[in-house]
């Protein structure tokens, strides 16, 4: 809908009906039309853009099979990682406060973070390595 902002808030909606249907409800209003309309907000998951779906598949299907067969050969087990990063400093909530006041949270500066390298294989199997910094 060339919004500037990648997730869609009671404002955004409310926007989009003005555009579109030209009828300017409150946010109020929007909430009530999404829940009936079957919708929550929800934390989105997010997805590289990156992403191509056709290579990932060609791997699964035909380089996979080689890498376990050679694997089977050399008794070896396959492990799959996935990198995350953990920060002191991440704020992902939200919280109330009075109209036109902005609230602070006293927080340290001294801040952390973690690097995770989980990895798991076929049958369950898991370990995982984590680094500070």
């Amino acid at each position: 809908m060339k919004f500037g902002y990648a997730l869609w808030t009671f404002a955004i909606v409310q926007e989009l009906i003005v555009r579109r249907f030209k009828v300017k409800l409150s946010e109020v209003s929007v909430g009530c039309v999404m829940k009936r309309l079957g919708f929550s907000a929800r934390r989105p998951l997010y997805r590289a853009w990156e992403q191509d779906p056709a290579l990932a598949q060609s791997r699964q299907d035909q380089e996979y099979p080689k890498i376990a067969a050679c694997a089977k050969k050399e008794k070896a087990l396959i492990f799959f990682v996935d990198e995350s990063g953990i920060h002191s400093d991440h704020h992902a909530g939200t919280t109330w406060a009075p109209i036109g006041q902005t609230p602070v949270v006293k927080a340290t500066g001294a801040r952390f973070g973690f690097n995770m390298l989980p990895a798991v294989n076929a049958s369950g199997q898991q370990t995982s390595c984590i680094t500070l910094f």
